[in-house]
């Protein structure tokens, strides 16, 4: 049970950071106009602008499900700004998915969506990046197992 000092403290506390919220929204919206609010699978919450689609820095990349075993590949573009990330419009791009050999396979297309959604060409080749170390990850893991089945030699 808790006192009535504990509970304003609490209330208190959460009416600050509501605050603190509403004021970083504000000064995103005065900065990007077209802003809106996106919440993708797994209750991923973001802010997303069209005018920012060729400013983007960076990505999250996270696949869409844990369990499956050919779960979709998404990457999140975003900006970094002095109020937080601004994501791309749209925010989310699939761009492979889980391969049953291990690692990401890409998807037909996925560099096409992007630099059709003005996706700047670091970010493609970072994601081109990392299907091609998914890539070299499976022939490493293959060529060893070879190894493995290598006769002995006679010496």
């Amino acid at each position: 049970m808790s006192t009535v000092q504990e509970d304003r403290e609490k209330l208190k506390k959460k009416a600050e950071e509501l605050l603190a919220e509403s004021a970083r929204l504000h000064g995103l919206s005065e900065e990007y106009p077209d802003l809106r609010k996106y919440i993708g699978r797994w209750e991923k919450v973001v802010w997303c602008s069209k005018s920012i689609n060729a400013k983007v820095q960076r990505f999250d990349i996270r696949h869409n499900c844990g369990c499956c075993n050919d779960s979709p590949l998404e990457i999140w573009p975003y900006l970094e700004t002095p109020h937080g990330n601004i994501y791309s419009d749209p925010p989310m791009y699939q761009v492979g998915e889980r391969y049953w050999m291990g690692g990401d396979k890409p998807n037909a297309g996925w560099k096409s969506a992007l630099r059709a959604a003005s996706i700047p060409e670091e970010i493609i080749g970072a994601v081109q990046m990392h299907f091609n170390r998914c890539k070299q990850d499976r022939i490493d893991s293959a060529s060893a197992d070879e190894e493995v089945y290598d006769e002995p030699s006679d010496d």
